[in-house]
């Protein structure tokens, strides 16, 4: 006998005829008392037992016939041929519970339905219905399961059981949450920006780096690693800055930051562009204009 999960199971490795009769689940606690029932019928092969063996002849066996034919048509359990049929609705009796899993990782639901004619049940996810794939996976033993492989953040949403028959339907809805999946990976999540300056001006190139450990971050200047002599590094939790002080045109170029932890690197770069003031040497009007009237009055004053 198995039970677990809510649901309990009575198997036979071997049946024989002498097994045949009426199997009761009986399910007890202290606010009551609930059972169900089931016939069991074992034939013998045929050819081995030529006369029935039970008490009321080829009646009997004719009785257990129907019950079988019954019982393979999709009957309910318990009912046999010369008894009335009681159909009965869909009731959801275990119902499925919310999950909160993972990304990468399977999302497990599963529901106990009764009702007679045996309903028939769909699962839905955030309005769709699930069909058997390799990822949705339905399975039934009497209890019915579905799972949800290698879950992805859009499978967040709602999961809907259905259960119906001629007589009605049942349903019932969960949530199913996703967790997005520990990244330990280094990722810049904000790039530095392009910039074009005046010469003599400051500049900051600012980056945000996330990562478990902490990434270290390093600062290049055309491939080359810059150096605390030329520039400021700034750090303010998850911001990295690299300050550049009284700029010149020299230092034009492509700056790159790499952050890299034991999980892996990220890399990005921009470039800045420094404009020089351009200088004239001073011109002094009038200048050639005043030497030469002075030139002259010297050479008139030589010849008298």
């Amino acid at each position: 006998m198995v039970n677990e999960f809510g649901y309990c199971s009575l198997d036979y490795e071997a049946a024989y005829a002498r097994d045949s009769g009426v199997i009761t689940c009986r399910a007890t606690n202290k606010y009551g008392v609930d059972q169900t029932s089931a016939t069991l019928v074992v034939k013998d092969e045929k050819g081995l037992v030529e006369e029935t063996q039970l008490p009321e002849g080829r009646k009997g066996a004719h009785r257990i016939d129907d019950m079988e034919r019954m019982a393979h048509d999709g009957g309910p359990y318990g009912v046999t041929a010369e008894e009335e049929t009681e159909k009965i609705k869909p009731e959801i009796v275990l119902l499925p519970e919310p999950a909160r899993v993972t990304e990468g990782e399977t999302a497990r639901f599963r529901c106990r339905v009764t009702g007679y004619p045996s309903p028939k049940v769909n699962w839905y996810l955030n309005g769709q219905l699930i069909r058997k794939s390799k990822r949705y996976r339905l399975r039934y033993d009497g209890i019915y399961y579905l799972e949800i492989t290698e879950i992805k953040s859009y499978d967040s949403g709602q999961v809907r059981v259905v259960a119906d028959n001629n007589l009605g339907s049942a349903e019932h809805t969960v949530k199913l949450d996703i967790q997005q999946k520990e990244d330990f990976r280094t990722h810049l999540r904000r790039a530095p920006e392009t910039k074009t300056v005046a010469q003599g001006n400051e500049v900051k190139f600012r980056v945000r780096v996330v990562g478990r450990p902490e990434p270290v971050c390093q600062w290049f200047k055309n491939g080359a690693l810059t150096s605390s002599d030329t520039c400021k590094f700034l750090h303010d939790d998850e911001e990295h800055t690299l300050m550049l002080l009284d700029i010149s045109p020299e230092d034009t170029s492509v700056y790159s930051c790499e952050a890299r932890n034991e999980y892996g690197e990220a890399t990005s770069s921009a470039s800045l562009t420094v404009e020089g003031i351009h200088r004239c040497a001073p011109v002094q009007t009038g200048t050639t204009g005043a030497a030469l009237a002075q030139a002259n009055h010297q050479g008139r004053r030589a010849s008298e």
